[in-house]
């Protein structure tokens, strides 16, 4: 019998250092993916709408202040 071949991604850092793979599914998007073992999310962008939903209203607090400091810093480059 043949074995199968695990699928491993390669890190190179001082050495060379392999990381078995396991075959997962995205909580955020439902899609398959190869990934390590505490990897979570197929991508850094569903990670980031993952976190978002879960605490919606305080990120959209920082955007409108964001916003607003924005304008008052222009407002007042303008005198």
């Amino acid at each position: 019998m043949k074995e199968k071949k695990q699928a491993v991604k390669v890190v190179q850092v001082t050495m060379e250092r392999r990381i078995p793979l396991s075959e997962k599914t995205c909580p955020q998007c439902e899609q398959h993916f190869m990934g390590m073992k505490i990897q979570r999310y197929c991508s850094k962008r569903c990670a980031n709408l993952a976190a978002y939903w879960r605490n919606p209203d305080t990120y959209r607090k920082n955007s409108l202040e964001s916003v607003r400091r924005r304008k008052q810093k222009n407002e007042g480059g303008k005198r």
